[in-house]
């Protein structure tokens, strides 16, 4: 009796592990922390009624499958607010780079302009009136592009470390009430159910 029991638990904890990668990933990480948070002397399967294991089961099976889905929907929610985030950081940056291109478009265009003159002297003259303007923009063109790679490049990075902090919480939340709530229910089978969840259970029937 005590080993199927143990079997069903372990499988149930396995078995919230079937979503579909990167979150089965996390989750998969998560439980690991759970057995280890739940020890190894943690176990203490006291009565065998199948009445004390049953109730156990009814009243606290569905507390874990809260936990899980609250996980998934803090998980899926991480994601969500820095995907978004980098819409709106790759939108910004898209913005710039069509505003870079028509500048060059501009600085080329001075200069293709010149291939008109007929007159070689004038065609020269024309370049360098071009080109000594245009050292000025050209320098602060340079120096906006590499101002705009490096805010892009730290953007990123900080999406990505908010996002990780933000599962990182989720995935300590998850393994933190998880285990807890494991103890809780061994607890449950060596002495049976606590009065207060017995009302409330009775209640909800």
């Amino acid at each position: 009796m005590q080993t199927m029991i143990f079997t069903i638990l372990i499988l149930a904890l396995i078995g919230t592990t079937t979503a579909v990668p990167p979150f089965a990933v996390a989750q998969a990480e998560a439980n690991e922390d759970v057995i280890y948070l739940l020890g190894p002397n943690t176990i203490s399967w006291g009565s065998a009624d199948p009445e004390i294991t049953s109730q156990c089961f009814t009243y606290y099976m569905p507390l874990l499958n809260q936990i899980t889905l609250n996980f998934s929907v803090q998980y899926e929610l991480c994601v969500t607010v820095a995907s978004q985030a980098i819409t709106k950081l790759s939108a910004s940056a898209a913005q710039n780079r069509a505003n870079f291109v028509n500048e060059t478009t501009n600085i080329c265009s001075a200069f293709t302009s010149c291939n008109s003159e007929n007159n070689n002297l004038d065609f020269l003259n024309c370049y360098a009136i071009a080109l000594s303007a245009d050292i000025s923009e050209s320098y602060n063109l340079s120096g906006s592009a590499l101002n705009a790679a490096i805010s892009l490049k730290g953007g990123l990075q900080q999406i990505k470390y908010t996002e990780q902090i933000c599962k990182n919480e989720a995935q300590q939340a998850y393994s933190t009430q998880t285990s807890k709530t494991y103890k809780e229910l061994y607890a449950c089978f060596a002495n049976g159910l606590p009065i207060a969840s017995t009302i409330k259970a009775s209640a909800s029937t």
